[in-house]
């Protein structure tokens, strides 16, 4: 009988020391994890509150993360090196410094391991539409690494998803990669044997299938926006993370949202400051 590997996917836990809003969330995570430690982590992303100017909170998140139980394995998000160009929400692009400012606490952006019977590939969605060198070094990375994967089947992980509900949508979006970077990313995908794509960005849990691959929106442990996840038509999101189980070639998922993590609306907040990273310091507590 095949053995059964537990991955465990946590996302969007924008970590400060000065703006800790979210922190304890995040410990109660750990907490969790030191108690039934999965085979393996994975952080798809917004490690920090504000790593793009705020080098500091990139230092604080990597020190949370150390306090997990190893193995664990991280990509960045758009609170942690910026945003391509078109989609510059925060008026952050990603800059050649601020992956830098990653690498040298992360190491690079991208990665691909081999876990059981599966293929783990993690992939840095600021850089499609970048116009960066890396850009083209990523997508050479993905293309070697799912042309050598023999048998094995692929999950991806990514911070923004491909999309949001139709694939062929070409409206500009900051909520997903657009249509140019998508369709060629999910050719690719499918003619690559991806059987799974995991991502965070939005703060919600979402389930959905696109030719033959699962896609799966981890929640966020840190916080929602839940007006504008009602108007959307959204199912109020609740703090959580998501596990993975993988048995031989096949994999199953469950969210879960423990009694431990407090639902944040962080509505109020964003519309009085202009921005989630424009928010007033809140120093943690020392004890």
């Amino acid at each position: 009988m095949a053995e059964t590997l537990r991955l465990v996917q946590v996302s969007d836990t924008h970590l400060s020391d000065r703006h800790a809003y979210f922190t304890d969330n995040y410990d109660n995570f750990v907490a969790l994890m030191q108690a039934d430690p999965p085979d393996l982590i994975i952080h798809t992303g917004d490690v920090a509150f504000n790593g793009p100017d705020a080098p500091g909170d990139l230092a604080f998140g990597h020190g949370r993360l150390e306090l997990l139980p190893r193995p664990w394995r991280a990509i960045p998000g758009n609170h942690d090196v910026g945003e391509a160009p078109q989609g510059e929400a925060c008026k952050q692009p990603v800059t050649q410094a601020r992956r830098a400012q990653w690498h040298s606490r992360f190491g690079e952006s991208w990665w691909v391991q081999d876990f059981g019977a599966w293929r783990l590939i993690g992939l840095d969605t600021a850089l499609p539409g970048s116009g960066l060198p890396q850009e083209d070094e990523q997508h050479a990375f993905l293309t070697q690494a799912l042309a050598q994967r023999g048998a094995r089947p692929v999950m991806l992980f990514t911070h923004m998803p491909p999309f949001m509900g139709d694939s062929g949508d070409a409206k500009f979006t900051r909520s997903a990669l657009n249509l140019p970077q998508r369709s060629t990313f999910l050719d690719q995908c499918v003619q690559g044997g991806v059987r799974a794509i995991a991502c965070g960005h939005l703060h919600i849990y979402r389930a959905l299938q696109h030719r033959g691959m699962d896609i799966v929106w981890a929640p966020a442990t840190s916080y929602v926006n839940i007006p504008v996840k009602v108007s959307d038509g959204t199912i109020i999101a609740r703090a959580g993370y998501v596990e993975w189980l993988f048995t031989g070639t096949q994999v199953t998922h469950r969210v879960v949202e423990p009694p431990e993590m407090l639902t944040l609306d962080a509505h109020r907040w964003i519309v009085a400051r202009g921005s989630v990273t424009n928010m007033p310091p809140r120093p943690r507590r020392r004890v």
